[in-house]
């Protein structure tokens, strides 16, 4: 992967940074752009390049949705504390963003100096308004339904490869 620069822009540089540690949130709204643009129904653009994200508050989830990693399971809910440290974002092609033209809410308003502790409540959309507004919408239970049944669909591929093997054995 190319040179990534220090965070000290005050607008985006196009380096990757962001994309390669941070994933950013979608507005309820992108889900429609985004799928338009890959000509796919919300929820087989959900089971192929994104992922529901959470905040817990009061012991309670608030969702939200996100790219997938590239070396990520797409369409599932991911771990508490998920980054990007392990893989880049799916739509991240070099340095980057594949789907500029429909980039999500959350990708527009994070930078590089955003990027730093002392910055991080400067981020015009992050986690916490796309939980809420996340919340607000019939589409979140929708894709709360992909990822139970690509969580079933793991369990049962398990299940009978088990069977399998002890028909085999």
């Amino acid at each position: 992967m190319a040179k990534i620069s220090e965070p000290n822009q005050k607008s985006c540089s196009k380096c990757g940074r962001c994309c390669t540690t941070h994933p950013c949130a979608l507005a309820p709204s992108d889900l429609s752009e985004i799928a338009d643009h890959f000509d796919l129904p919300e929820e087989e653009l959900f089971r192929r390049y994104l992922v529901l994200d959470y905040l817990e508050s009061d012991e309670k989830r608030q969702y939200y949705v996100c790219p997938a990693r590239k070396d990520g399971k797409a369409g599932t809910i991911v771990e508490a504390g998920w980054t990007f440290s392990d893989s880049s974002c799916i739509f991240l092609n070099g340095r980057t963003c594949s789907i500029q033209e429909v980039k999500p809410k959350g990708g527009k308003s994070l930078f590089c100096s955003l990027m730093l502790d002392s910055n991080r409540n400067l981020v015009g959309y992050g986690k916490t308004n796309s939980a809420r507004d996340w919340n607000r919408t019939d589409i979140l239970k929708v894709l709360l339904n992909v990822a139970k049944e690509h969580k079933e669909g793991q369990k049962t591929y398990s299940q009978s490869s088990q069977d399998l093997l002890i028909e085999l054995g």
